[in-house]
């Protein structure tokens, strides 16, 4: 079993208080997993600074963010 996403793949690194990114551009581009729509989807942030993601099809909070290949090991996606 492939490992998640490591904390410092997250897009909000510098928000999350931690200033070097590490970001491994192998492991796939930045994407939201809308837990209540079981898939991967665009989001919209009302707030630029908050951590808050609404789910553009859905309209729900309940969003995971990842590397596309951290969400798909995490959520066992094709």
């Amino acid at each position: 079993m492939k490992s998640m996403s490591n904390y410092n793949d997250l897009v909000n690194v510098e928000e999350l208080g931690n200033k070097k990114t590490e970001f491994n551009e192998e492991r796939g581009d930045v994407c939201f997993y809308c837990k209540d729509c079981k898939k991967i989807v665009e989001v919209e942030r009302p707030n630029p600074t908050g951590y808050v993601f609404v789910c553009k099809e859905c309209g729900g909070k309940n969003i995971a963010i990842g590397t596309k290949e951290g969400i798909k090991d995490a959520y066992r996606i094709k």
